[in-house]
């Protein structure tokens, strides 16, 4: 243990009260007992006194035994009752009363007549005299080498018994998560160790106190009491209404020592072994003796080491439940606290409230990360003043805050009104535009991590229409997330069970009717038959990463369909496959586009890749590299959906591409509004400036091929001509098809 806990002797009394060693004689011979009494009397033994104690028989013996424990030595006669009387006693008092610290001589009448060597070792017993060799001087040394054995036999046993206390109550200290519980076991596990009536104080030095100041007491505050000062616990020791008890734990914080005095014991803990600098005080009302100062050593140690483990473990606390920025509760704190409250039968009355600081990244972008997290301080000191202790405030990540409490105080109205500033609007790190959710728990069954991630969706899908949104969670939205992930399921298991094809529709020339391509469409039929629409599965597929395996799927399943056009004698008929932005962005997405062109055996020029405007838009630069490389190795590129997004003109003339696709939502149009405002008409014109092809798709009327034939579009598909059909029915369709070879 380190010097800073060793007891100080100073002010230790020489010794304890004067001793008091107990001696049983049992004999029943009268006479014996009372020259016994007189011999003992006026003995010193060991800087003690001796008191007697006489039994006739050896039942009264055994009844004295077993009421009284602190009996040093008990003179017995072989012979009482019986003439194994004696030795059925020694057995009692070994076995049966369990005493071993008691030291037994035995004595007889009769010289000569010795116990057998196998009596005194099997029966524990420590010498054997004639009554007639025990003279006043060798009386004496029996009695002192009887009392010194069983004063060190009751101090090992007194220590061992310590020391299984101390185990014990280390188990209990190890258990405490706070210094408050700690402290309050402190004080009670010492009173058992030391057989007093609890009664003390745990201090610990005030946070900014001088230590070492010469004159200078130290500040320190009660964390714990227990007996006639448990009213000043969390008072300063200043307040203490006992001046000679606060006067003795600031001695010991100061001087950064443990104190053992008469009536008292102050221990002393340093903070590089607790933490901080603690001082516990112990009412003992003597002074303790040796086995117990070396008793309290050791647990001092463990004490030690439990006020370091609180210590550790408020760090632990403080780093895993509370957000290091803004020192305000964490998303671990969060979950911890909703779990509570969804297990509550007043869940009913909380509510939980996200909000979201719109485009804050984009303002982290633009002035740094230090303008960001003086706007989430802000926001956090804005909460915090605005609400009480029965609300959590949280940070969950990044700019998302949770604020959780009763319905009476928590409203995302009022949390969103807290940041206007009508008469400052403008005022720099202003947080203009804030995005929320309510969730009502009581309208939740979940789990608290499924409760704040259904939150968060729910969340993400308001923000998809804008700023400043608010929406109530719905408790359906749990139970479409389950339809879609039951249906990404189903998809993974139709890839693998081959329910995942394509079906072409042929690309007609209106003005020589030839055939000139087919676009892949890909098609989902379930084992009993029913189909699942395109826009039901690929959205889902490209929302989850999972369009990477079905596109290239798709791709591989178009390619053996171009392979088998051209050799039938349709190779000149190109075979559109429609690509995802995460497939086109892929780093090596060339590489494996030429990997599945030489596996199919299909030429490039077969081949014309279908992109969305929203994807060509995306990465820019990036798509346009991608494009040029497949235009360079003669495969086509075409713009699908054009004009449903949000493009720009400018970039569109820099892009490699080689037709215009109209939607069919434009094709819709036609007959139904007047030219001057039609769509598909501006379509056309810009495709002719920036020198692409352009082809209208969703073409299921004659009155419709025939206006965009007569305003410059030559190429279409729809159902005017053919639905999409699988590669055996489109190469008998061909066959019929009027102008299908060139």
């Amino acid at each position: 243990m380190d010097d800073q806990l060793a007891f100080r002797a100073d002010d230790q009394p020489n010794s304890a009260s004067p001793a008091v060693w107990r001696v049983l004689a049992v004999d029943d011979d009268v006479d014996f007992q009372r020259a016994t009494a007189f011999a003992l009397g006026e003995l010193d033994v060991l800087g003690g006194r001796i008191e007697l104690l006489q039994a006739f028989s050896c039942r009264e013996a055994a009844l004295l035994l077993a009421r009284e424990r602190d009996i040093a030595l008990v003179l017995l006669d072989v012979v009482l009752e019986t003439e194994d009387a004696g030795l059925r006693l020694i057995k009692a008092l070994r076995e049966v009363i369990g005493n071993s610290e008691t030291r037994v001589v035995l004595l007889t009448g009769e010289p000569g007549r010795a116990p057998a060597y196998e009596v005194m070792r099997d029966y524990d017993i420590n010498d054997y005299w004639s009554k007639s060799e025990l003279s006043a001087e060798r009386l004496l040394t029996v009695l002192t080498a009887a009392v010194r054995g069983y004063a060190q036999l009751k101090a090992v046993a007194s220590a061992r018994r310590g020391l299984q206390m101390i185990v014990e109550s280390s188990n209990a200290l190890f258990c405490s998560k706070n210094t408050r519980e700690l402290s309050s076991k402190i004080l009670s596990e010492i009173a058992v160790l030391l057989n007093l009536q609890a009664e003390g104080i745990v201090c610990v030095r005030a946070e900014g106190a001088e230590e070492g100041e010469e004159g200078v007491a130290p500040r320190a505050r009660i964390i714990s009491a227990s007996g006639r000062f448990v009213r000043n616990v969390d008072a300063s020791l200043d307040s203490l209404d006992s001046p000679e008890v606060a006067a003795v734990l600031r001695r010991s914080l100061q001087e950064q020592q443990t104190l053992c005095l008469s009536d008292c014991t102050v221990l002393f803990f340093p903070r590089f072994q607790a933490g901080a600098d603690y001082a516990c005080y112990v009412a003992t009302e003597r002074a303790l003796n040796d086995t117990e100062q070396e008793l309290l050593k050791v647990f001092s140690a463990s004490i030690s080491r439990g006020l370091y483990n609180v210590a550790l473990f408020s760090r632990l606390e403080e780093m895993a439940y509370q957000d290091d920025l803004l020192k305000i509760p964490n998303r671990n704190a969060l979950i911890r606290m909703l779990d509570m409250i969804l297990k509550d039968e007043s869940k009913a009355e909380r509510v939980l409230v996200l909000i979201d600081i719109d485009n804050f990244s984009g303002a982290n972008t633009a002035f740094g990360t230090g303008y960001g997290d003086f706007i989430l301080g802000l926001v956090a000191k804005k909460l915090r003043d605005a609400f009480d202790g029965n609300v959590l405030i949280a940070r969950v990540r990044d700019d998302l805050f949770a604020i959780l409490g009763p319905q009476t105080q928590v409203s995302a109205a009022a949390i969103v009104a807290l940041f206007r500033r009508h008469t400052r609007s403008y005022e720099l790190g202003q947080v203009h535009s804030l995005s929320s959710v309510t969730m009502h728990l009581g309208d939740f069954t979940g789990s608290a991590g499924v409760a704040l991630q259904d939150a968060l969706l729910t969340l993400k899908q308001a923000k998809r229409a804008g700023h400043d949104q608010h929406t109530v969670y719905d408790p359906r939205l749990l139970g479409a997330h389950a339809e879609a992930y039951r249906m990404l399921l189903a998809l993974r298991d139709a890839v693998e069970a081959g329910h995942i094809s394509v079906q072409l529709q042929p690309q007609i020339d209106l003005q020589t009717r030839r055939v000139t391509g087919v676009e892949a469409l890909a098609r989902w039929r379930k084992a009993d038959g029913s189909m699942v629409p395109p826009l039901s599965f690929i959205p889902l597929a490209e929302a989850t990463g999972y369009i990477l395996p079905l596109g290239d799927l798709l791709m591989r399943l178009a390619l053996q369909a171009a392979k088998e056009l051209a050799d039938a004698g349709y190779g000149d008929i190109r075979v559109a496959v429609n690509v995802s932005a995460p497939q086109l962005l892929q780093h090596d997405f060339i590489e494996r586009f030429v990997a599945h062109l030489r596996a199919a055996g299909v030429r490039p020029q077969q081949v014309e890749v279908e992109i969305t405007e929203s994807v060509a838009m995306r990465t820019f630069d990036t798509v346009c590299e991608k494009l040029r490389a497949l235009r360079e190795m003669g495969v086509n590129v075409a713009i699908d959906d054009f004009g449903t997004g949000f493009s720009s003109l400018s970039y569109l003339r820099l892009l490699p591409a080689d037709r215009l696709k109209i939607d069919r939502s434009f094709v819709l149009e036609i007959g139904q509004v007047s030219d001057d405002k039609m769509i598909a008409e501006a379509v056309i014109q810009i495709a002719a400036r920036v020198g692409m092809q352009v082809i209208a798709e969703g073409v299921e009327t004659r009155q419709q091929a025939d206006w965009i034939l007569e305003h410059g579009c030559r190429e279409a598909q729809g159902y005017l001509f053919a639905k999409a059909m699988s590669c055996s029915d489109l190469l008998g369709w061909l066959d019929s098809w009027p102008g299908a070879r060139a």
